[in-house]
């Protein structure tokens, strides 16, 4: 958590990160997510011409009122608008997503314009099985590292299989 922190709390002056939500009303239905997600995109473009060169995109305000756009639908809607309007290559794309879970569901965040992906929830599980249900013999640290670990050799073996290279590619 804290490098994703690190990211969001940048002030140096060749960054600057905006946090956008990718969160939607749950009483107001299927028109409120695609409300939203039109709001999401327009909220993109405001922030990058207004300097941000980060941009995370995050399902952390999930809860009883608020429900999740899927992040790929999300990701995919802000790169092509951001594409579209010609902004694409002035941002990254950060997604902080309680979805991604497995290798398949990075390498189509990657695939469909993230340039990093955060899995807050995987990372919370762990914190919370700690000790509970996971093997205490390994500290919490580690476990976060092997999962990260675990993650980028199944995209690079994803993506080596396509005959990519470089993730940039991707």
């Amino acid at each position: 958590m804290s490098c994703l922190r690190a990211i969001a709390s940048l002030t140096a002056d060749r960054f600057r990160v905006s946090t956008l939500s990718i969160c939607a009303p749950l009483q107001e239905g299927v028109a409120g997510l695609a409300a939203r997600l039109e709001a999401l995109c327009t909220q993109a473009v405001e922030a990058v011409r207004s300097g941000s060169n980060i941009l995370i995109l995050s399902d952390r305000s999930v809860g009883p009122a608020q429900v999740a756009i899927p992040a790929l639908l999300a990701t995919a809607a802000v790169h092509h608008y951001l594409v579209r309007e010609g902004l694409r290559t002035a941002t990254g794309l950060v997604v902080e997503t309680g979805s991604a879970r497995e290798v398949h569901h990075f390498a189509l965040l990657v695939g469909y314009g993230a340039e990093a992906v955060y899995p807050w929830l995987v990372y919370e599980t762990l914190e919370q099985g700690h000790g509970a249900f996971l093997n205490m013999d390994v500290p919490l640290k580690e476990m976060r590292k092997r999962f990260s670990k675990a993650v980028s050799k199944g995209l690079l073996k994803v993506m080596s299989k396509m005959g990519i290279s470089t993730v940039q590619s991707y």
